[in-house]
């Protein structure tokens, strides 16, 4: 029986750590807030309070004996922050490498790539990123690492059409997006894990890519908000990006494929 780590039982964490468990896991989740601990244990993840600002803070000696390490801390993009990410990141690994640690995966974003107004693939990283780096720091860490890079997160508590609900003069009305289900998200996480596909770098986006504008307007409109208003003559820059090497390499197929599905 594999035993994991989750480093950030939250949105994303917690059902993971759920559906882990139900495949016969032993599971671990950490939490920063005391009061998040009780909800944790009743899902029958173990809970450990621990915080890295950017050292490690709290009872985790147990929390790195496992087989396995999931990272899935949000990212700091807020100016000057991003360093403190990058600070945090190197600690958790420090910690990983004096552990029982075997594989990592890490939960990375399709952030990193620039609007190249085309399709873009794993190659297609902006080297100057700090996502880029973030991975890195992983990647090198002596420890078998494969970096998921999901794209706009929708899932229970996240419906798109709060987004950008009643905003004016919203750019980018044409330009696709990149969405992916928090099912999917864990559906994912769960196959590199059992067919251990470790060394990996995977885009994990829906298959379809609808324009941006009748996305959130349809999304807005489903729960009644007033739909944003989008700049009609626009020439936003743009991505794709393309999760083929996922589907071939996991075999793996969306149970969203559709972001217009997804609400």
């Amino acid at each position: 029986m594999h035993s994991v780590s989750i480093l950030g039982c939250g949105w994303l964490g917690k059902p993971l750590g759920v559906a882990l468990l139900r495949s016969g896991y032993t599971v671990l989740g950490s939490v920063t807030q005391q009061e998040k601990l009780a909800a944790i244990a009743e899902t029958g993840i173990e809970p450990c309070l621990l915080k890295f600002d950017p050292q490690p803070a709290g009872d985790y000696s147990r929390f790195f004996q496992s087989e396995i390490l999931i990272i899935s801390i949000p990212p700091r993009r807020k100016t000057g922050l991003t360093t403190v990410y990058l600070e945090q990141l190197q600690n958790v690994v420090q910690e990983a490498q004096r552990g029982t640690i075997s594989h990592i995966v890490f939960i990375s974003s399709t952030a990193v790539y620039p609007d190249l107004n085309r399709i873009v693939y794993e190659d297609d990283a902006a080297v100057d990123s700090y996502l880029t780096e973030a991975e890195k720091i992983v990647i090198t860490s002596g420890i078998q690492t494969t970096v998921i890079r999901f794209g706009g997160l929708i899932g229970a508590g996240r419906h798109p059409g709060r987004f950008l609900a009643g905003k004016q003069e919203v750019p980018g009305r044409t330009s696709p997006v990149n969405m992916i289900h928090q099912e999917d998200c864990i559906k994912i996480i769960q196959a590199v894990v059992e067919r251990d596909a470790w060394g990996e770098i995977f885009n994990a986006c829906a298959d379809e890519h609808p324009a941006r504008g009748k996305f959130y307007f349809l999304a807005s409109k489903q729960l009644g908000l007033e739909p944003p208003h989008f700049i009609e003559e626009d020439n936003s820059a743009y991505k794709i990006v393309c999760s083929e090497k996922l589907k071939k390499r996991l075999k793996y197929t969306f149970i969203y494929p559709d972001p217009l599905t997804m609400f």
